[in-house]
Order: structure tokens, then sequence, then C-alpha cells
């Protein structure tokens, strides 16, 4: 259960703060958030709220989701929600209260990598080896972002509202290695949505390079969160269901 330990690059981080000071800002709702069933805060890491089932064990250990929020907000009241149907599929949920959220860094993504996942990878029942990254809007950018660098260490990639664009490649030109193509990807994104045209030539030109790549355009949304209606959430359980239980 060790989670990926290398530094990213520099390089990275420039792009990431590029990428997400594009997206508009997501502010709070009025929903409280849920109890988490540990929170942390590492020295060299991220603070963390962990929503873990009294179900899992060392010996049936809980996948982790990953939470990566979107520019002006942690938005921990729109996934926390979720927290209980994710440990229905056997899944962990791992998020970062921030009270400024603006945006993603190189500098934020190593703290998470190096200092917040070695830490809930030593809690009993939790299986933080290759998590799933659940993105919305920058977050969404910086979940690729940490595939394209890395894709070793990631088991699958949800994005919400995010476009199919890197600081290495593009809608056009995606990685080809067959490290990136072993990461299943779903991309939910609104018809309305500017990014929707970006992933509609994607889904054909990832698809030719061997990636595995399903989208979901969510008919009249925008640039918005999409999990709110039961059909999305369908969706993604059934995605997270079919995921390979092998490391």
């Amino acid at each position: 259960m060790k989670p990926h330990r290398a530094a990213l690059p520099a390089l990275l981080a420039v792009a990431l703060a590029t990428a997400c000071a594009s997206t508009p800002p997501v502010t709070r709702t009025s929903m409280d958030t849920a109890t988490p069933t540990r929170t942390g805060a590492p020295a060299n890491g991220l603070p963390y709220r962990l929503f873990v089932s009294g179900q899992a064990s060392p010996q049936h250990a809980h996948r982790l989701v990953v939470w990566l929020h979107p520019t002006g907000s942690d938005g921990l009241t729109l996934v926390e929600p979720l927290a209980d149907a994710f440990a229905a599929q056997g899944f962990a949920l791992l998020t970062f209260p921030r009270e400024h959220a603006e945006g993603w860094s190189g500098t934020d993504a190593n703290r998470m990598m190096l200092g917040t996942l070695p830490e809930v990878a030593r809690v009993p029942g939790v299986d933080a080896e290759r998590p799933v990254l659940l993105g919305f809007s920058a977050g969404a950018q910086m979940a690729l972002e940490l595939w394209a660098a890395r894709p070793e260490a990631f088991r699958a990639l949800v994005l919400i509202a995010g476009a199919p664009r890197l600081s290495r490649g593009d809608e056009h030109t995606p990685p080809r290695t067959s490290a990136h193509a072993r990461v299943p990807i779903l991309s939910f994104i609104g018809e309305m949505d500017g990014s929707a045209p970006l992933w509609r030539t994607a889904r054909e030109a990832w698809r030719t390079a061997g990636l595995r790549l399903d989208v979901r355009e969510v008919p009249g949304q925008g640039h918005t969160w999409l999990l709110i209606r039961p059909h999305e959430q369908t969706a993604l359980f059934q995605f997270l269901a079919e995921l390979s239980p092998a490391p």
C-alpha cells in the first residue's frame, strides 16, 4: 500500500498555475459537510479529511478516491455527501479542507503525493496504492497533469468539467505510452461548457492513441458540478465498479 513517492517536475508547477488560473471560481454551498472518519495535518503534506467505512479492514481494504477541488472552493459540500456511496462500492474518500482554494500548483501536488498519501496509506483498511483521482474544473486539470507525469501511480481518472489540455499534449496529441493506456478515464462535461467541443475531438483522437476514454456529455449544462442527478452518479459508480481490483 505504498503510494507513488517521486516528486513532480518543476515544469509542471508552471503549467498547473496557468491551467488553474483560467478556471472560474466555484463558491461554497450552504450544505453541511459530512463527518470524516479521520483527519490529519502532516507537517510536509496537505491537511486532509478521510472517509472510510467500518467494514474496511487490512484483509478487505477499501481503495482510495482522492478529491481534487476546483478554484475558489475546496468543494467539500459537493463531494463529501457521496462518501457513503463510495463506501458501498469499496472505496474510501480523501478530501482536503482549504479556507482559500486558489487552485492547484506543483507544490500542492507534491505535498499531497509525498506528505499526505503516505500517512493515509498507514490507516488500517485503506488501500492508497494507485488511487482514483476525482477532479472538478481546476482539479480535473490537476488530475490530467498528474496522470500525464506519473501514469503508473493511478488506477483511474474521473474528470468533472475539465478540458483535455495538458502542459505536454492536448486534445489532438495525447500521451501514447502503454502506462497511460492502462488508466481508464471517465469525463463528465456539460453540453454548453466551452470545453465540450474539445472533448468531442479528444474522444476520437485519444481512443486512436489507445487511451481508455469515456466522455459523458450532460445535456443543458455548462461549466458546473455535474454529479447532481442520479443518472450521472449511476455512471460514476458503474465505472468504479468495473475497475480491476488488481494493483
